[in-house]
């Protein structure tokens, strides 16, 4: 297993899945702030995550072609991957969609509409899905690999709402520290709609990753006694982490803030701020995980 190649891996999966995330967030939780510079930070760090992902992809698709010739890369190399495998095809796919992710979000910048901002979220999610159409799910025949892949979408769209979410909640958390109280009861109320959207998020999460493990893993047998099965249960416990994180966030710290006075909102603030950080940095060891899990043998086959 080349380490190189999994942390690659981690950082497209990472970047892909916030990349979809802050780009659904203003949909249901309301503009990042009401300010013209909340919002053009906000484009600033999609636009900087777009970037990212188009590097790591580019620097993903060098290692598994890399790996797949047992060579180094060369012009002859990239059309057979490009041409000949289905790797090569997706990678092709979301190559096209990160670029026009980038150009959509430069347009936005220079002047944002509600048609603009939607396609935008149609790009981001066929560019999330996508990654749905490479390593496992591949292995299955017809019907099955329709309903895996299918699942295995679903679970990164889960994810990435969630995970995405997080990162612009931080956003606006931390731009409330600077703003008025109107800008901080914004903080509040976006906090809320998260929460609500988290229920969604976490019920795909554990539907889709049911029918995920029915496919790769097997067997109960297989969970306890395989390394793939391992590294799964070790995923369960960080994401039960985040649940547990997550619904404190809800019914206790979001409850709290809504009813503090001005006087004590920026404490309740700081709380929600470690809170959704806590949450975050397990849900990056979660995707650490995931990015192990690609290059492992399933257990069902093992």
């Amino acid at each position: 297993m080349e380490l190189w190649l999994v942390l690659v891996r981690f950082v497209h999966y990472a970047a892909s899945l916030v990349l979809f995330g802050l780009v659904l967030f203003p949909f249901y939780a309301g503009p990042p702030t009401t300010s013209r510079d909340g919002g053009s930070r906000a484009l600033a760090i999609s636009l900087s995550v777009s970037l990212l992902v188009l590097v790591s992809g580019i620097l993903w698709f060098i290692g598994v072609a890399t790996s797949m010739t047992g060579g180094g890369v060369t012009w002859e190399t990239v059309r057979f991957v490009l041409t000949d495998t289905s790797f090569g095809a997706v990678a092709l796919l979301r190559l096209g969609a990160t670029i026009a992710a980038i150009g959509t979000l430069t347009l936005i910048v220079r002047g944002s509409s509600k048609k603009l901002e939607l396609l935008l979220l149609a790009i981001c999610a066929i560019l999330l899905g996508g990654l749905a159409g490479v390593g496992h799910t591949q292995i299955e025949d017809s019907e099955a690999r329709a309903v895996h892949t299918l699942a295995d979408s679903l679970h990164l769209v889960g994810a990435g709402a969630w995970l995405g979410g997080l990162v612009g909640l931080l956003d606006l958390a931390v731009a409330s520290f600077r703003g008025n109280q109107e800008a901080e009861r914004g903080a509040c109320e976006a906090a809320l709609r998260f929460s609500r959207m988290g229920y969604a998020a976490v019920a795909i999460l554990v539907v889709s990753g049911l029918i995920n493990s029915w496919f790769l893993v097997g067997s109960f047998t297989n969970l306890i006694t395989t390394t793939y099965g391992q590294l799964l249960l070790l995923k369960l416990v960080l994401f039960s982490a985040m649940a547990m994180f997550a619904g404190f966030n809800r019914f206790v710290v979001v409850p709290t803030l809504r009813q503090s006075g001005a006087a004590h909102i920026k404490h309740g603030l700081r709380g929600l701020l470690i809170n959704a950080v806590a949450e975050q940095s397990l849900g990056l060891a979660t995707i650490l995980i995931v990015s192990f899990l690609g290059v492992s043998e399933p257990a069902a086959t093992s």
